[in-house]
């Protein structure tokens, strides 16, 4: 009895966790997926069901299926959009880590004692998320902390999600709108660098070293008391939970900090800010589990949303490869679909819709027109709809972050394309030697090329195919018009000059012929000139 008791008090294995995803799969009608063993329980196929039954088997899962979940809803631009919004409201309850197993973790990371590290430290924690949670303490020399440290568990759930997502592939690989094993892979790295303490330390720094005005209030870092499972960061001596007015004020904050610099937090719980409670200012108590776009994946952004917001459709699909996304070869459709969802959002009505319905017709437009978004892009869009969501907790009606975020993305294209940005980025593109590394061999490969005679070149013209349809309509038209000026002048010769023949209402018959085939050509041109309304 004594054994049973302790096995059941370990922590489950990734083997056994895997078993767990089969069992709850084929509970809510995805048993087909997992073998014989489940087919028993296959249910029939409801495409309407599908995003509800992925969901609520996720939430029975735990925190970090329902944060797979939302990774999942952020990519509308490949699933159907019942199945992303139904995904994007997965959630579980968090039940924070017991406090010997917190005590533990500390310990082990800060090769110390509890006691002798902090003379004080809550056992309730303050946050508590799916893949870290934060606890207030105090240091020597009386100074107040916040220690955030990685959740247990985690690991072991990304570990038991591969098999399940290979055995899914190769069942169902052709039926899915996305491969399972890349986007499970696409996701442990997501964890990953959210859980990353060290990393979380790099944002802090960098969110203090930001010109201007610094909102919310960014701690330091104490290294001393910080591992790579757990971190610790200042923190005001009287810290209060803000007040929910005052959410705008972090909502607008985030959305300039997302698009000027390309630093955004997927997950701004109202728990990571406080206020001070002495002078009033609000602090970004917890800055872990942050991201950060690439400086040349910004300035991809950067050109679509300046494109965007000029209307310009064939701007927008020459700019998309720049932000990593993949363009059909073929973009008609995506033309078309961008060139519809521009015209309903765009213009002066910009203002009069959310972040979150823009995000919704663009990814839509997108999946529509064939075209994948980068990861990265992806999560910066769905991590400004979360902050405007945390800005509509302040309880104001109507509240959308689009006319700040407006402003940020025009700060930011002017940044890109300011010449003294050009300039210094030519200069250190120009620095890097591997710049140069490869001109010799691409220079003699030309030359041998030339040598032999094998150099070929060819020439471009964007919208030179159009003209010369254009102008093969014309030349046709005008071969055509010439044609019947030809039969109208015979026909009448012949019915002027000829004396002899078979006559028809006193008209010779070949110049009566002549007649009515040039009337009957001549409507068919000028028919034809009406449908194309060039008339």
């Amino acid at each position: 009895m004594e054994a049973e008791k302790v096995t059941r008090g370990l922590p489950e294995s990734p083997a056994r966790r895997a078993a767990s995803i089969a069992r709850v799969g084929a509970r809510y009608g995805f048993g087909f997926g997992f073998g014989s063993r489940f087919a028993l329980r296959r249910r029939r196929e409801d495409p309407k069901r599908v995003g509800t039954r992925l969901r609520l088997s996720l939430e029975e899962l735990g925190p970090t299926f329902a944060e797979f979940g939302g990774f999942l809803a952020a990519r509308a631009d490949l699933l159907p959009p019942g199945v992303a919004s139904e995904l994007g409201r997965a959630s579980a309850v968090l039940r924070p880590v017991p406090f010997a197993g917190v005590r533990a973790l500390v310990e082990r990371e800060l090769g110390n004692t509890l006691e002798r590290l902090f003379p004080a430290f809550e056992e309730d924690p303050a946050r508590v998320g799916a893949f870290t949670q934060a606890h207030r303490a105090v240091l020597p020399g009386e100074r107040t902390a916040l220690v955030v440290l990685r959740r247990p568990g985690v690991r072991r759930d990304l570990l038991a999600m591969r098999p399940v997502a290979d055995l899914a592939r190769r069942r169902l690989g052709d039926r899915l709108p996305l491969d399972p094993g890349a986007t499970v892979a696409e996701f442990a790295a997501h964890a990953a660098q959210r859980r990353d303490m060290f990393f979380a330390a790099q944002t802090a720094r960098r969110l203090r070293d930001l010109d201007g005005p610094r909102f919310p209030r960014v701690p330091n870092v104490y290294g001393d008391y910080s591992a790579a499972r757990c971190i610790t960061f200042e923190a005001p001596e009287r810290p209060e939970a803000p007040d929910p007015t005052r959410y705008r004020e972090v909502s607008e904050a985030l959305i300039r900090l997302a698009l000027t610099e390309g630093i955004f937090f997927p997950d701004p719980a109202p728990e990571r800010f406080v206020v001070d409670g002495d002078s009033g200012e609000i602090w970004l108590a917890d800055p872990t589990e942050g991201l950060a776009l690439d400086p040349e994946m910004l300035r991809g952004i950067a050109e679509v949303l300046a494109a965007a917001r000029r209307g310009d459709v064939d701007g927008v699909v020459r700019a998309l490869p720049l932000a990593g996304t993949s363009v059909p070869k073929d973009a008609t459709m995506l033309r078309r679909e961008l060139r519809e969802t521009l015209g309903t959002l765009g213009g002066p009505l910009w203002g009069e819709h959310s972040l979150a319905e823009i995000r919704d017709r663009s990814l839509e437009a997108a999946r529509r027109g064939e075209t994948r978004l980068q990861e990265e892009t992806a999560r910066l869009a769905a991590a400004l709809v979360a902050a405007e969501d945390l800005g509509r907790q302040s309880g104001e009606a109507g509240y959308s972050g689009t006319t700040v975020a407006g402003e940020a993305a025009g700060k930011l294209t002017a940044r890109f394309r300011d010449p003294r940005y050009v300039a210094a980025r030519t200069v250190r593109r120009l620095a890097q030697p591997d710049a140069y590394a490869d001109y010799p061999r691409q220079i003699h490969a030309f030359l041998n090329e030339l040598k032999d005679g094998e150099v070929e070149v060819r020439f471009r013209h964007g919208g030179l195919d159009e003209l010369i349809s254009k102008v093969d309509i014309l030349a046709n038209r005008l071969v055509f018009a010439f044609l019947i000026a030809a039969l109208i002048i015979g026909s009448s010769m012949l019915g002027i000059f000829s004396e002899s023949g078979f006559r028809l209402l006193g008209v010779h018959i070949f110049g009566l012929v002549g007649f009515v085939v040039a009337a009957v050509m001549g409507l068919v041109l000028l028919v034809g000139i009406i449908r194309s309304g060039r008339l």
